[in-house]
């Protein structure tokens, strides 16, 4: 099958660079993040990128139905579907089994590329597809699985921010994310343009297969709200305060939104953030309960709600300092405190839309602890593993 490939996404280049070291006065961290909460301090990458997103969401919106239609029509008369990713991106792929399997009802699993690179033990592809997953398209395991698949006939698919990446090459087809290029260390807008792509492709495939489509009504102005929640981020970090440990917890569609929160927690803050599916918590963790310890639930209405306001409510008598991203009012009723969502959006899709607000809130817990969200110790922009 000939690829199919748009034209690499759109580079935006940051213009903010020359001035960092005439307006920063100390890269003490604790200095700089005094600093920045000022108002004085200029925008920087992160903070932008983030600010993008509603951008990033419209276009997609507006230019990915083509190429989604294509892949919806290849990926219709697939018997599965395997994913391969790393980091934030194994957290969409996450999302996108839940899409795949909900909305298009074709069963989906998540690779383990090692089986690939490390013990040359792949599974059969046969009769399925592979997908990987990753903004640079330069992680040689995910690259690495996707071509396993195509050798065993399966149609392959890139999704990634760099249509002239490795990843890329090894794919059939293509679904370039358009985010345009981002300099931050920790991943934002090109999260949430791979939600999207997902939702978009899934919503194809399901069409395709005779089924009803996924609506997406409603979500670029959900990105937009969740865009402007940073005061109500600063507010709820405020309240979180210092302490080393964070619990996030979500259900079903928000389990993935519970692992890039806490994935992007300890990116910036570097605290620990344990995410758990509510469900998996009651099994064991539970007992990482402490008076005062803080839990972020995320929690919608739709299919999880009554299960989440009773659990908000428990895990308060337990002497948990519980805080939320919710859209639903009775929830916010029973934490201290909450990131308050407009509800009129797929349950599906509200994934989407938390994570964004989550990105704000984990860069406003990571000044709380003195740490510059921009500069992310230890971390580097592109990471490759075999």
């Amino acid at each position: 099958m000939a690829p199919f490939r748009r034209n690499a996404p759109q580079r935006i280049h940051c213009a903010r660079r020359a001035s960092r070291r005439a307006t920063t006065p100390s890269r003490d961290p604790v200095v700089l993040c005094r600093y920045y909460r000022s108002g004085i301090m200029p925008a920087m990458s992160l903070r932008s990128e983030i600010g993008e997103q509603s951008r990033v969401v419209r276009r997609l919106l507006d230019e990915g139905w083509p190429e989604a239609r294509v892949l919806g029509r290849a990926l219709a008369r697939v018997e599965h579907i395997t994913i391969a990713a790393r980091g934030s991106s194994d957290n969409a792929a996450t999302y996108g089994k839940y899409l795949f399997e909900s909305v298009a009802g074709v069963v989906t699993a998540l690779a383990a590329p090692s089986l690939v690179t490390r013990y040359d033990a792949p599974p059969s592809y046969a009769k399925g597809a592979v997908i990987g997953i990753s903004q640079s398209g330069a992680s040689p395991d995910v690259a690495a699985v996707v071509a396993a698949g195509r050798r065993d006939g399966a149609v392959t698919v890139a999704f990634t921010n760099r249509a002239a990446s490795s990843l890329a090459r090894n794919a059939q087809y293509v679904f370039a994310l358009r985010a345009g290029r981002e300099e931050a260390v920790a991943a934002t807008k090109t999260f949430t343009a791979t939600c999207v792509a997902l939702a978009l492709v899934a919503a194809t495939t399901a069409e395709a297969r005779g089924r009803s489509a996924l609506s997406m009504a409603g979500l670029s102005e959900a990105v937009t709200e969740a865009v402007a929640a940073e005061r109500d981020a600063e507010r709820l970090a405020k309240a979180i305060g210092r302490a080393p440990t964070i619990l996030v917890l979500g259900r079903g569609y928000l389990y993935p939104a519970a692992l890039e929160t806490a994935l992007k927690v300890k990116e910036l803050a570097r605290i620990w953030a344990e995410p758990y599916s509510s469900a998996d918590f009651a099994h064991g963790p539970q007992t990482l309960l402490r008076r005062g310890v803080p839990v972020l639930l995320l929690a919608s209405r739709g299919g999880a709600e009554a299960e989440s306001r009773a659990l908000a409510s428990s895990l308060a008598t337990k002497g948990a300092r519980v805080y939320a991203i919710t859209n639903d009012e009775r929830v916010a009723e029973h934490v201290r405190d909450a990131i308050l969502l407009p509800a009129p959006l797929s349950e599906t899709l509200v994934p989407i839309s938390f994570v964004v607000a989550a990105q704000h809130l984990a860069a406003a817990v990571a000044r709380r602890h003195g740490r510059d969200p921009e500069r992310p110790v230890g971390l580097s922009k592109v990471t490759r593993t075999c």
